[in-house]
């Protein structure tokens, strides 16, 4: 049995799924990679600093974006996908409508990741981050190691 206007709403769930899908496998793999990064070329006893840092950005960028794109969603894409010049221009192929445009700023929000990431790549800091890696010691030096920061912790007996 077919319900008039829910295949719309049920097809744009199989998008939602196969992008999410590769966004929820790869991540881990991106979060790992940084981890092993910051441990191979950040020296032991400013890991955590490096580390405290990095965790500080991550969880300001998402109130942050929220903040931001909120009102231009509502006030702009939203009515703009709706019955405005988006849904004219690429509506006939995107669709229309609020889910539409939600769909847009998710769509144009990837984009922009991507382009940012592309610049990243190509950043002199990259490079000179990537030539730290390749060349730091696999293992930390004694000089590095926790026995350094005090008394050794004896094994359980």
């Amino acid at each position: 049995m077919s319900i008039p206007g829910k295949q719309h709403v049920l097809g744009s769930n199989r998008g939602v799924r196969s992008t999410s899908f590769p966004y929820l496998t790869l991540a881990p793999v991106a979060e790992a990679s940084e981890q092993t990064i910051v441990q191979r070329v950040v020296p032991f006893t400013e890991q955590g600093r490096v580390f405290g840092f990095a965790q500080s950005l991550e969880s300001a960028a998402s109130p942050v974006t929220a903040f931001l794109i909120g009102p231009i969603a509502q006030f702009w894409i939203i009515p703009s996908m709706t019955d405005g010049d988006l849904a004219a221009s690429i509506g006939s192929w995107f669709g229309t409508g609020p889910a539409r445009g939600m769909a847009l700023v998710f769509i144009i929000a990837g984009l922009i990741g991507l382009v940012v990431t592309l610049l990243a790549l190509g950043s002199r800091q990259y490079r000179l981050l990537s030539g730290r890696y390749a060349n730091a010691p696999a293992t930390p030096t004694d000089s590095e190691s926790d026995t350094d920061l005090g008394t050794p912790v004896p094994e359980p007996s």
